[in-house]
Order: structure tokens, then sequence, then C-alpha cells
């Protein structure tokens, strides 16, 4: 019954053979830039608001309802203490001595080696530290376990100290309470991971490890980041910003579902929350589950299912293996009583893809959007688990801020066991960022978006939504052709949809220079189909050279959506629709010769694919028809990237 770790990434997977087994029974219910090394700056770009973001439907998420009085104050009690001493391999670097300065300088747009300057960051100056164990009451009575390690009070004094903290329903099952999984490169003399832990606390932080209720050794229900998770987050953070060792400034990071519970605290707006750092994370379930009522493959299945097998498995003996009887013979109360929560029980919304209740009451994207913090947002565009649409609340919904921060790079969910392939420059990054937000002091956290494109180039700007032109690619179904010149003639092209290996292809003239493309595609697509069933079209937007395929983008859509995620239109047999798929943010560079290549059919890697067998689609071209924009910078200055690691 032990869940693989593996399958367990980004949030909790079951077994690849449950997880199949759950999907085909349910779904058988349902019948172009030169390159520049240099300085230069990049020349300033227009500013486009007509970016697309994520299908959001009309309805907005409720507020959480909580029976407690608005002056609540969380009781807690210490469980438990023990003291340790942090020893590093080498010394850091002497500080760096800064020149005053009467003005702020203006941001530079070329990368920061956060290696090279991490002598100007906070030193290890509190080796002692303490880990104390700590029940907190929640307005509902629930208990939540949280471990806090700050510098040890005995050696150090009481603080006050800034705020670290992460909330994750892992903690005991699949993950640790020392956060290696967000910060998986500091090691001690021994070769030891030191996890947020062990890093920050002797810099002179306070780290708060949560486990969400009904997960790790909290108590209550696993509430799949609905009302009772935010009600919490907020409760747990407005805590620990007003604790005697705490200078009232909070900070929460995390990766996976973990780097979901930052966004959640967000869009609660909690006091004392002055930032987050979000890797692979989302702000909404639906996100999590569908591409525009396409599901995703394995992370469909995760709140139907694998979430409440790891809350279970907390209460199982240790004696079946890591991952289990964390919780062991306690809160027996709540075994499995999570299943109500999760998507198993939200409707026939999981067999279709339309957005319902369920998803609403874990809808914190708007909210997310507007929180008036500065947010540093990690997320790959090749990510395979938390796919990139997942970010999209940020990317599409929420106006530039000259506070905010991107890394977006080539990386996967955490292949190589990182979460992001930025090795030492991640952490120094994300030690810059907490101590300017949580400690206030002057330090350089670089340009607001660096994005770490193919073939080992750097390109940054000062807002994302400063992306440069869209250029229209027209399909033309009399050639195969994919051009910017619209054609002047009608056509048409069809393939067999219950068949996953046919397909319709539309293919561009190579490029002649390199060309980055560099935001988020949009697909106008025109189509029928002869069945009437739900039915999964998925176009793969790819760079080629004739031999190798390489993806830039998909966009998905589930037709009875048409009007909407959260409004199931049946589909007419023969009816000509006018189709919007959500596509995927792109950060990729196209190499001279490459072709752009759009293939269209009911497949792809990423998705839960499902056609019925009687199924033929039909894809029509012409003035006004299938197209697809693409944005692209123009002769952007791009740069080498700066070294991964430290010299050894």
């Amino acid at each position: 019954m032990r869940i693989p770790a593996l399958l367990l990434t980004p949030f909790a997977r079951p077994r690849a053979t449950l997880a199949l087994a759950i999907a085909l029974t349910l779904l058988a219910a349902i019948g172009f830039s030169v390159l520049r090394d240099g300085d230069e700056p990049v020349r300033p770009l227009a500013v486009d608001d007509s970016a697309t973001p994520s299908p959001v439907p009309s309805t907005t998420p409720s507020e959480p309802t909580v029976d407690a009085d608005d002056d609540f104050e969380p009781p807690s009690r210490v469980l438990g203490t023990r003291r340790s001493v942090v020893r590093v391999p080498r010394d850091d670097p002497p500080p760096v001595k800064k020149k005053s300065i009467s003005a702020p300088a203006p941001v530079s747009l070329k990368p920061v080696n956060f290696i090279a300057q991490r002598g100007e960051l906070s030193r290890l100056l509190h080796p002692e530290i303490v880990t104390e164990s700590i029940k907190v009451g929640m307005p509902d009575q629930v208990e939540l376990y949280i471990e806090v390690t700050r510098p040890d009070p005995a050696e150090h004094g009481g603080g006050p100290w800034p705020v670290v903290m992460e909330i994750s329903p892992y903690h005991g099952t699949i993950a640790d309470r020392a956060g290696t999984r967000i910060f998986p490169d500091p090691k001690d003399a021994d070769g030891e991971l030191l996890g947020l832990t062990g890093y920050f606390a002797p810099r002179g932080y306070a780290v708060v490890m949560v486990d969400l209720r009904g997960t790790g050794r909290s108590q209550g229900c696993l509430d799949h980041l609905g009302p009772k998770d935010a009600q919490d987050v907020k409760t747990i953070v407005e805590w620990a910003a007003s604790q005697p060792w705490s200078n009232g400034r909070v900070g929460i990071t995390g990766h996976s579902y973990v780097g979901s519970t930052p966004s959640l605290a967000a869009a609660m707006k909690p006091e004392g929350l002055v930032t987050i750092v979000p890797s692979a994370g989302l702000a909404t379930m639906y996100d999590h589950q569908f591409q525009y009522g396409v599901p995703y493959l394995l992370q469909w299945i995760g709140p139907i299912e694998a979430y409440e097998e790891l809350a279970i498995n907390r209460h199982l003996p240790t004696f079946l293996g890591d991952g289990y009887g964390d919780n062991f013979g306690n809160d027996m109360e709540d075994f499995g009583c999570g299943l109500p929560n999760s998507a198993a029980t939200a409707g026939t919304g999981q067999l279709t893809g339309q957005y319902q209740a369920w998803h609403q009451a874990r809808d914190w994207r708007r909210d997310a959007a507007d929180a008036d913090i500065p947010i540093f947002i990690v997320h790959g565009v090749n990510d395979d688990a938390a796919r990139i649409p997942a970010a999209e609340w940020f990317f599409g919904m929420r106006a530039p801020r000259p506070d905010d921060k991107v890394w977006l790079g080539q990386w996967t969910h955490g292949g190589g066991g990182h979460v992001n392939t930025r090795l030492d420059q991640w952490q120094f990054a994300l030690h810059a960022w907490f101590d300017k937000h949580l400690k206030q002091m002057d330090v350089d956290t670089g340009p607001p978006v660096e994005v770490f494109l193919n073939g080992g180039a750097v390109t940054s700007m000062r807002s994302w939504r400063a992306l440069g032109e869209q250029l229209t690619f027209h399909a033309d179904a009399t050639d195969g052709s994919l051009s910017t010149t619209a054609p002047t003639a009608t056509g048409s092209v069809a393939f067999a949809g219950s068949n996953f290996v046919n397909s319709v292809t539309f293919e561009s003239a190579p490029v002649t220079r390199d060309t980055l493309i560099t935001g988020l595609p949009e697909l106008t697509l025109h189509a029928s189909t002869t069945s009437s069933q739900v039915l999964h079209l998925i176009a793969t937007l790819y760079a080629t050279d004739g031999s190798v395929y390489r993806p830039i983008s998909y966009c998905a859509i589930q037709p009875s959506l048409r009007d909407g995620v959260d409004t199931f239109t049946p589909v007419v047999p023969g009816e000509v629709m006018e189709l919007h798929p959500q596509c995927f943010t792109s950060a990729h560079r196209l190499f001279p010769g490459e072709r752009l290549h759009l293939r269209i059919n009911t497949q792809s890697p990423h998705h839960v694919t499902y056609a019925p067998l009687d199924a033929r689609v039909t894809i029509y071209t012409g003035p006004g028809m299938t197209n697809m924009v693409i944005p692209v910078i123009e002769q952007p200055t791009l740069y080498k990237d700066v070294p991964l690691q430290l010299e050894q």
C-alpha cells in the first residue's frame, strides 16, 4: 500500500497501476532574436495588457466559513524542545562593505550571480539552535502540529527573528520537517542536508514548519486547499507573527503542493505576511487537475484518491516502511475523514472536466493575484507535474509589480533531485530574497524577470507583460503550411479522433535567425466532430529541425466546455465550432533553420486522453479561421548563464 515517492511528485500520487485502473474506470463511464553576449540593456518594450490568463469561470469562490470570533487568538502548547549546533563545511565569505547611496540604484537587467554576492548576505552567527514541537489550536478547535527552529535563546537571546515558514501535507510521510525538498543543496560539515531549518536558523531566522490539517501529526480532516486550510494558514501566519521570538515579518516558501500553500496565504492576506516564494505551485485545484477540461495525467487522480491515501498512511504501523506511522496511535478518530472533502465526491465534473462547486471552493487565483506583497515565483515551462498553466494566476491576472520577481526555466518538476536545476544559485537567491524582505537588508535580488532558455542563454526584462510583439501564424489545410500570411481560400483536413496515432499537422518555413518565444501563445481552432461524446482536442506546438521535435507549448480543450469551463454545452455532430484552447506559457529559443510545427490530435504525454470510438475530427482553415498567435521578443540582449555551483 506504500506510495512510491516518485509518483507523489508534485502532489501525492497513487501507484501507477492504481492510478491507471481508476482513470480507465472513470473514463469508461463517459462512453524567434540575435544572440549578443554582454551587458547592454534590453530596449524597453511596450506593455501588453491583452495577455490571456487561464480560463476563469464567472463564479467566484465563497469566503471560508469559520465558527469563531474575529478576535480569536490561537492557543498553543509546547510539546518538546531539542537543541543542536550547525557546523558548515566552509567559512562564509567576508561581508562586502557597501557604499552609501543617496538614491536607489536603477535595476540592472543583467542576471545576478547570487553565488558571487553571498558575502553581502546574513551570516552564520548563531550556530546553536533550538527546535520546539508545538501544537497550535485553530478556530474550530483542531490542533496543528508545528516545529519552530530558531537561535538558541540561552546562547543568542530571544531575538526577535524574522520568520521563514513551510506549510506542507507531506511532513512525516514523504518529506522531512527540515525543508530539504525546497532547499536541497546546503550541507553541513558531515555532508548532511541542512534544509531550511539548519540553514536559516543559524543566520538569525525562526523557521516554522507546519503540518496541514489531516496530515503529518496535525488533527482534523484533509481539506485539499479548501476553506478550512485557508483559515488555518491565515491563523498560523498571524500566530507566528505575534510570537515574542518573531519580528512580525513572515515569508512562506515551498515546492509543489507545498508551493501552493504560499499562494493560499497570499489570498487570505494575513497580518504579518510580507512575501511568498512559491516554486511549482498553484492557486486553484482546477489547474492541478484539468487544462480547459482535459485531465492531466496522474495529477487528475491526486485529489480523488492519492492524498487521502497519504493522510491514512500516517496512522498505519511503522513496520510497513518509510512513509508510515508518523502519527501512529494518535488522532484515530480522524482516520480517513478527509474523503468527503476529496474530488471523489465532487460530482460529474471530475469526468467531464467541468469547473464545479468543489473547484470553486478551492480557487484562490484572483485574491492571490491581488495580494499587495512582493512575490518571487519559480516555475519550469517543462514541468511534467505542476504544469505551467498553474502559474497563470501570476502571469495573466497579476498586474506587473516592481517588487515581484520571476524565474522561468527549462526544468521539469525536480529531475535530478533539485527543484529547479539552479543549484547554488537558488540557495543564495532565496537567501537574498528573505534577507531583503524579512530582514530588510539592502540586498540585490536581480532583475524582476529572468528567463533561462534552452541552449544555455538567459534573457531578462523589467516586467513579464513587456514581451514584445505578437505574430499570428495561420494554418492552411490546402498545403499544410503555417504562415504569417493568412490563406485566401477555405480548406479542411480530418483525422480519426479515436486513433491516438492520427493527427493533422501544419509547418512553417525555417526561421533565419535565433528567435525567442516567450509568453502565452493563443490558439483559435475551428473544428467539428462526428461524435457528441466527450472528446479531448490537444494541439502541440513544436520546434523541429526535421528530425527532433521539441515541444514549445501544449494547448487543450474539451469542446463541450467551449462556452466556459463552468458551462457544459453539448457538441452537435458536424457543427463547426470556434474553440479557444488553453495553452502552456512558453520560454523557448528557436535556432536558425528550425521550423514551427503544429500538431492537432487527441493525445499528449501530459494528459489522460480519451476519444469516442466513432469520432472523426475535422479542422477548418481559411480567412479568420484556425490560427495561432505567438509572442516573440525581437532582438533582446541574451546573456551567458552564470556558474551554478560553488567552486569546491
